[in-house]
């Protein structure tokens, strides 16, 4: 049996947020079920994409139920340095805008 691809959320001391590994098919409820969140209360959170590995529709999907969640809760989401391939299934999508790619 293979083991399911991984991610992990990492915290640096300006509070930016780094994903770590895949969100795949294999981890997505896992993902989807787990957004990202300011310990500190802020009204805005950064969230790096940069050692983001394989995003495919269900990356997408999860940053996307994310960036809802965090407008839910008033809180701005801004994902940094997002992946070529990402940025275009999102440009494919129409979603890039909705997303806040910087």
């Amino acid at each position: 049996m293979t083991p399911t691809p991984g991610y992990r959320l990492e915290s640096d001391a300006a509070g930016t947020l780094r994903v770590r590994g895949a969100i795949s098919f294999a981890n997505a409820a896992q993902a989807f079920a787990s957004p990202p969140h300011a310990d500190h209360g802020a009204a805005a959170l950064d969230v790096d994409l940069a050692a983001l590995e394989n995003a495919d529709s269900a990356t997408l999907a999860v940053l996307i139920a994310w960036s809802a969640a965090a407008r839910q809760r008033g809180m701005g989401l801004r994902y940094l340095h997002a992946p070529e391939g990402l940025r275009n299934l999102a440009k494919l999508a129409n979603v890039e805008r909705l997303l806040g790619f910087a």
